[in-house]
C-alpha cells in the first residue's frame, strides 16, 4: 500500500530566494551530503517537462541506478515543482515541493507518494531520514516528518 511522507521546514529568509536554491541539482546533492551520493548529476537548476537521469547511493550501501526525474510541473510564481520519479525497486516516488511565505521567513514542505511495493514502509522511513537530513543541513528550523497510508 502506498504512503504518503510529509516533511516541512521553516526557513527564516526570503520564499522566492528559498525556492530558488531548492531548484538547484548542486544545491540538492550539497544539502543530502552525509546521506545520498549522486552520480552524472546534471549542471544548473531543474527544467519544468524535463526528465534526469540520475545514479544515486544511499548510505553508501543502498544503490539506485538510472534513477528517473521527470520534472511535469514548475511553478516560479507559485512556488511549487512536481517530479515524477522511479527506479529500481522504486515504483512511483511521486514529489510536490512547495514553498510559502510565514511569518519572517517561509515554510518549506515536501509531500511524497511513495509506493515501492513490499519495502514501501521501509523506503518511506528512508525518504524520511533523508529528507530531515537536507533541511538540517540547510539549517531548516522547526524540521516536522510524517507517514501515513495513501
Amino acid at each position: 500500500m502506498p504512503r504518503i511522507l510529509t516533511v516541512s521546514a521553516l526557513y527564516l529568509r526570503d520564499a522566492d530566494t528559498v525556492f530558488a536554491e531548492a531548484l538547484s541539482f548542486q544545491e540538492m546533492a550539497e544539502a543530502t551530503r552525509g546521506v545520498a551520493t549522486y552520480k552524472d548529476l546534471p549542471k544548473g537548476n531543474f527544467v519544468e517537462g524535463e526528465t534526469y537521469t540520475l545514479n544515486v547511493t544511499v548510505w553508501g550501501v543502498m544503490r539506485n541506478p538510472n534513477y528517473q526525474v521527470h520534472v511535469e510541473r514548475l511553478d516560479p510564481l507559485e512556488r511549487v515543482v512536481q517530479s515524477r520519479e522511479f527506479g529500481f525497486m522504486i515504483r512511483n516516488w511521486d514529489h510536490t515541493l512547495t514553498v510559502v511565505p510565514e511569518g519572517d521567513g517561509c515554510r518549506w514542505t515536501d509531500r511524497i507518494e511513495i509506493d515501492c511495493s513490499w519495502a514501501t514502509g521501509y523506503m518511506a522511513w528512508v525518504g524520511s531520514k533523508l529528507y530531515r537530513r537536507r533541511h538540517v543541513n540547510r539549517q531548516g528550523e522547526d524540521i516536522t516528518a510524517a507517514i501515513t497510508r495513501a
